[in-house]
């Protein structure tokens, strides 16, 4: 009998990769139910925004294209990586930042590159590529794009004053006004076409992925998901006013123009996609850059699962960090009462009204304190001035810059013009937001300007900015919403410019207590 060539090697069984993403998937279900109070609050604007309805979708297709790339995956060795855990970290701490100022976007941005990164913690960086569109695709579960509207809304205004005037329409526009003989229109905040965009843009991501092998072909198919349904609800808007100034405005303003333009969106996408299907390339099959890739043979050693382990630990520990601050500033609230207050007694040529039940104030609700006077110039003119303290980001509850809060209850609907102003007072220039708001008759001028502990700002993303730096410092726990107000007209400037003057060192500081005494 011969002997056995004792040199021969039995090959070593594969590891066990279906353990590696039953520890993901452990992962994944635990990060979700730490941070349930993000995650539902996803589910609450995709429930209650139309615009961004298709938030159901995005996890069942992201996993619908995970498992058609499953046989990727047998070919990718999965190797830890420390970068992965960094990005995890750093993930988890831009969301504590963001949950403590009350930055809801990028908190919930935060909590889904969270998931993200804790792929390659785990997984490693083969693995994320072969997975990279749905991994990708999971950043559209956060409702983001409201901040486009305002921009939306004049490229709208633009394109269809331009069309109506090459139509032979009459047009006057003023901002968002378009007023052509038969009336007026106002392109509002829904008339934007942000829910077009967004959907637009799912729809057109999905679409080059499933259809198109070519990064080029990719691109441009992006490119007009984007650009298309901009200028087709210009077009919208514009068929509309035309619609309404043919028929003497017998149709097109109504509620017609809603279903119009839903009917005239799907049509638009349905049309783009079937040009583009003259481009369509075959399934492509593996790339080339997993054909030679085997995945390992060896067992990884229990050092190698640090990263992810390190990884975890920061970030289920990031919401219990957070909640633990979040009672440290409440604690801390108290003192704010006594930051702020109005002049008690007017300078030389004002007189401050005892009693001023019809005074203007900015519809800022839940402050920690609130002070309000009202002041009448010797020369006529009034002015009414609010001041309101709130604790840093949503520490106290309430927060200062949040949907609720608006100068004026149309703001949630319309655009409103508005210019910055500087202003000279006690050595020292403050900036304030001009706004000219609707109140009956003429309506109202209004000044205001926000300050995080000795910052000022006009700007509500500088103002995040601010309360984030703040919050990773600990140089403020309080901020507050400055307005000064009078009656709009010729003159209306010019009263603020003197209340400010006269008051010059109570408005330079904001309202500060020891600044505005008698």
């Amino acid at each position: 009998m011969a002997a056995m060539d004792t040199g021969a090697t039995t090959p070593a069984m594969p590891y066990p990769r279906a353990r590696w993403l039953a520890v993901l998937a452990a992962a994944i279900v635990a990060v979700i139910v730490v941070y349930r109070h993000t995650f539902l609050s996803m589910a609450d604007k995709w429930n209650d925004d139309t615009a961004f309805s298709y938030g159901f979708l995005i996890a069942p297709i992201a996993l619908w294209i995970a498992w058609r790339r499953r046989d990727w995956l047998r070919h990718v060795e999965f190797t830890p990586s420390w970068l992965g855990a960094a990005a995890a970290i750093g993930a988890a701490l831009l969301w504590l930042v963001a949950k403590g100022t009350g930055v809801l976007v990028v908190e919930q941005l935060a909590a889904v590159l969270t998931l993200q990164a804790l792929v390659l913690a785990l997984l490693g960086w083969r693995a994320v590529r072969a997975l990279l569109f749905p991994l990708a695709f999971l950043l559209f579960l956060v409702p983001f794009g409201r901040a486009l509207v305002p921009w939306l809304v004049d490229i709208t205004a633009d394109i269809a004053t331009v069309l109506l005037r090459l139509s032979g329409v009459p047009v006057y526009r003023t901002h968002t006004l378009i007023n052509i003989p038969g009336g007026w229109f106002q392109v509002a905040r829904a008339c934007s076409g942000v829910s077009f965009l967004m959907t637009a843009l799912v729809l057109g991501l999905l679409y080059a992925e499933l259809n198109f092998s070519s990064w080029r072909k990719r691109l441009v198919a992006v490119v007009l998901a984007c650009a298309i349904p901009v200028v087709a609800n210009a077009l919208r808007v514009y068929i509309t006013i035309g619609v309404s100034h043919l028929t003497d405005m017998k149709f097109g303003p109504g509620a017609e123009h809603v279903a119009f333009g839903q009917v005239f969106f799907i049509v638009i996408m349905l049309g783009t996609f079937w040009v583009g299907r003259r481009w369509h390339d075959d399934e492509p099959g593996e790339p080339a850059w997993l054909r030679d890739a085997a995945p390992a043979a060896r067992r990884p050693t229990l050092a190698a699962h640090l990263p992810f382990a390190c990884g975890m630990v920061v970030v289920l520990a990031a919401p219990f960090y957070q909640a633990a601050y979040a009672r440290q500033l409440q604690a801390s609230g108290a003192a704010g009462t006594d930051l702020v207050a109005v002049p008690s007694v007017a300078a030389a040529g004002w007189t401050r009204l005892e009693s001023a039940p019809d005074a203007w104030r900015p519809l800022y609700r839940d402050g920690l304190v609130e002070r309000q006077g009202s002041y009448v110039a010797a020369t006529g003119g009034r002015v009414d001035a609010y001041v309101a303290v709130y604790g840093l980001g949503t520490s106290a509850g309430a927060e200062m810059i949040g949907y609720g809060n608006v100068l004026y209850a149309e703001e949630k609907e319309v655009v409103s013009a508005a210019t910055v102003r500087r202003i000279e007072l006690a050595g020292e220039t403050l900036e304030v937001r001009e706004v000219l708001v609707p109140d009956g008759g003429r309506g109202r001028l209004v000044w205001h300007w926000f300050v995080v502990g000795d910052r000022t700002s006009t700007n509500p993303y500088a103002v995040k900015a601010l309360e984030a730096l703040a919050w990773i410092t600990h140089e403020a726990s309080h901020e507050r919403v400055v307005t000064l107000a009078t009656r709009a007209g010729v003159n209306a400037a010019a009263t603020l410019e003197a209340f400010a003057a006269a008051h010059a060192r109570c408005v330079a500081t904001s309202f500060a207590a020891e600044a505005c005494g008698p």
